[in-house]
């Protein structure tokens, strides 16, 4: 069986799970944490996402969250703060208005993006 490194985003620790999991027990705090992949193709609303996987807004996709994920790839909108532990990229279509708090950022030309960023390690 095959594993990955996450890191716990309630307690911060690194951990292993299985590749193929889609929720796991941190050892450290005893808290679920999603390992799930999202991709968000249509309008949706919600308090917020945390996920340990990454998270795609689809170029149709209207979300409007809180964001704790690993990666973020938006295409489409997003209305809400972003804290990535990776990588947060904004393609040609992108229109995303909240903060942004994460490892690294690419943003293409023509992206749209109203907020405050904090890039790099912690």
């Amino acid at each position: 069986m095959t594993h990955k490194k996450i890191r716990c985003y309630h307690c911060g620790q690194d951990v292993l799970v299985p590749s193929k999991a889609f929720s796991a027990v941190c050892p450290c705090c005893n808290r679920r944490v999603s390992v799930e992949d999202h991709i968000i193709s249509a309008t949706y609303t919600t308090s917020n996402i945390e996920t340990c996987g990454s998270l795609v807004v689809a170029p149709t996709g209207n979300l409007q969250a809180r964001l704790r994920v690993q990666n973020l790839q938006v295409q489409g909108r997003l209305k809400g703060n972003v804290t990535a532990d990776g990588k947060v990229t904004l393609s040609q279509q992108a229109n995303l208005c909240g903060d942004i708090t994460a490892g690294s950022l690419e943003i293409s030309d023509g992206a749209k993006l109203k907020g405050f960023c904090k890039i790099g390690s912690k």
